[in-house]
């Protein structure tokens, strides 16, 4: 049933939609502007300054782009990583200094990926897998990565880590 709303419901309904957020890429519909009233006397001033336009529909975008690097590939387990290190037994201070050298040399070497085994920890979160995500933000470390992703339970599940590298330049 389409009708078109009477004076009373689009005074209401004005005031709903200026409270109502819509979701990003939703566009509302909007009557023609002939059948919208173009007084705002009935709003108070402070609602008439803060009137905003209708949204215009942006573009639409494309689905997400192709996973060039395999990321996706090798999180299903599907390909094999270039190179893994296993922290077992080490301390903080001695892990992030292999984690460091590691990162570093796989890049040099044109690694892609990358799999770092912290272990689960005994409560089942590891203070070196909790602390590998502060060590891979250091702004040393953080040029060479592009993404991180719990590793596949074949290679450890959630005690290891993926690290993707970026493309050597």
């Amino acid at each position: 049933m389409n009708r078109r709303l009477t004076p009373d419901e689009r005074k209401l309904w004005s005031r709903v939609a200026r409270t109502v957020r819509l979701a990003p890429g939703r566009v509302a519909e909007i009557e023609p502007e002939d059948a919208v009233p173009t007084s705002t006397q009935h709003l108070s001033a402070p609602a008439a300054a803060g009137r905003v336009e209708p949204a215009r529909a942006a573009p639409r975008r494309p689905g997400p782009p192709e996973d060039l690097s395999g990321q996706r590939r090798i999180r299903r387990g599907q390909n094999e990583i270039d190179a893994r290190i296993d922290l077992h037994g080490h301390t903080q201070d001695s892990a992030h200094r292999e984690v460091m050298d590691f990162i570093l040399r796989q890049a040099a070497l044109g690694a892609r990926c990358v799999l770092v085994i912290t272990g689960k920890g005994r409560r089942g979160t590891g203070v070196l897998r909790s602390r590998l995500f502060d060590w891979i933000a250091d702004p040393g470390l953080r040029p060479f990565i592009a993404g991180y992703a719990t590793a596949h339970p074949r290679h450890g599940g959630s005690g290891a880590v993926y690290l993707f590298l970026r493309p050597k330049r």
